[in-house]
């Protein structure tokens, strides 16, 4: 066959089917994704593993998955935002005294059908204690929210249990700002600009201070050595020029220096 034959544009039906394909092909990647990440939350926070020999979570990873303990620890941690982010959704989009079927129904289940009724309701009332102050309303839809993909969930992690939905909210306002699609970068964003500094104790303060005066009189004998050593004949104007600018600001940190120190 020749490739003329072979590089034919297809009719538009084969064109229509190859695409259906693709999106049928992503959507089952979508799928099996939640679905994986899912089980590996329920397998570590459940210890399922030791129903199958396991003495531990990485072991099981290890032997069953073939996994290395930081791949598998990110699947767990990656289940577990999902865990929280729909539920605290749900949660915060439903009225409690007026909740709609249609709202839970458009949230795909994450908790495992399987679990008995009280293990459910556990599994349910800790995700609704770490969720703290509820969103008025949600920036993101439940459609978008079911997107968020693996990688997008493990940068969600980073941000405190609690403040991870808030966090989406942000990236989510972002992103519509910028006129695209929510990323895993403006997630990183969104959780390094939520997050909090920490002040230093004083000690911590006082070790900072030393520290710096420490590598301060180390810089000053040592320029002083050089500057005793430095040959000044033979200098050009521009030189002595430049010299005296440096000398001028030398002369007003150590004149700055002396007052901190009680000199007169």
């Amino acid at each position: 066959m020749s490739n003329e034959v072979i590089n034919q544009v297809p009719t538009v039906e084969r064109a229509k089917e190859l695409e259906q394909q693709v999106k049928e092909g992503l959507s089952q990647l979508k799928a099996g994704q939640d679905k994986a990440i899912a089980a590996c939350y329920k397998m570590r926070d459940t210890k399922a593993y030791s129903a199958l020999g396991f003495d531990s979570y990485h072991a099981w990873g290890a032997s069953a998955l073939k996994l290395k303990k930081t791949r598998l620890n990110e699947l767990a941690l990656a289940g577990e935002v999902q865990q929280e982010l729909l539920m605290g959704f749900a949660e915060n989009i439903t009225p409690s005294t007026t909740a709609s079927p249609s709202a839970s129904e458009s949230i795909p289940p994450i908790i495992d059908s399987s679990v008995a009724g009280s293990e459910h309701k556990e599994l349910a009332q800790q995700a609704t204690d770490i969720l703290s102050a509820p969103l008025a309303q949600p920036s993101f839809s439940s459609a978008e929210l079911s997107d968020i993909n693996t990688p997008q969930l493990i940068a969600l992690a980073k941000a405190p249990k609690g403040e991870r939905l808030a966090v989406l909210d942000m990236a989510a306002t972002e992103a519509k700002v910028e006129d695209k699609p929510i990323t895993t970068n403006i997630i990183k964003e969104a959780v390094r600009a939520l997050a909090k500094p920490i002040e230093p104790t004083a000690d911590e303060q006082a070790a900072a201070i030393k520290k710096q005066h420490k590598s301060a009189m180390g810089k000053v004998s040592k320029l002083g050595e050089e500057l005793r050593e430095l040959e000044t004949i033979g200098l050009s104007s521009e030189e002595i020029a430049d010299w005296k600018a440096h000398l001028d600001e030398i002369k007003e940190s150590i004149l700055l220096l002396e007052k901190g120190l009680g000199y007169e």
